[in-house]
């Protein structure tokens, strides 16, 4: 499965290149996030599997809804800590109070782009067609040859992401 980050910087050049149409937090938190799900089940001491939130249904219902409320408040309520945060990693910021409609926007293909990079990665993922189907055998999208491609792309994407996040620190 690609590396927590690498799902946050496999969809970061949408904010680098349309910065006024993708909020970074919600692109951030929505891509990376999912995978709280088994951050939970290795707490709790149970085997780590892909349940409900590793399903499309899932990010395209109420995760990126969540996470959408979550980051519109966020953003009017601390605007100051975020624009800290943001400079204290040097991340180029161009807007900081997006609409909620570009917010939400920005969520959704967070979620989507993280279940869909796992859906080539993961061998064995129950819940990927939840409601349609609990997969009780190997997921059907899965080959080895898609997984190779797949970190790929994801690792050419993410340093691509690397290389405008350098760009945008050289602009101040």
């Amino acid at each position: 499965m690609p590396l927590t980050p690498l799902h946050f910087l496999s969809v970061a050049p949408l904010h680098f290149i349309r910065s006024t149409a993708f909020d970074v937090s919600a692109l951030l938190l929505s891509s990376t996030c999912i995978d709280l799900e088994l951050l939970y089940l290795l707490l709790i001491g149970r085997p780590l599997y892909h349940g409900l939130w590793h399903s499309y249904f899932f990010a395209l219902t109420i995760f990126p809804a969540a996470v959408s409320l979550v980051v519109f408040a966020a953003e009017r309520r601390f605007p100051e800590t975020l624009k800290s945060t943001y400079k204290l990693f040097r991340f180029p910021l161009f807007k900081l109070k997006h609409s909620f409609k570009s917010i939400y926007l920005s969520s959704l293909i967070g979620g989507a782009s993280h279940i869909f990079f796992d859906t080539w990665t993961h061998r064995v993922s129950s819940y990927l067609l939840y409601p349609f189907t609990v997969l009780d055998t190997v997921n059907p999208f899965w080959s080895i040859e898609y997984e190779a491609a797949t970190y790929i792309f994801v690792a050419l994407l993410g340093t691509y992401s690397i290389y405008l996040w350098i760009k945008g620190w050289r602009k101040d």
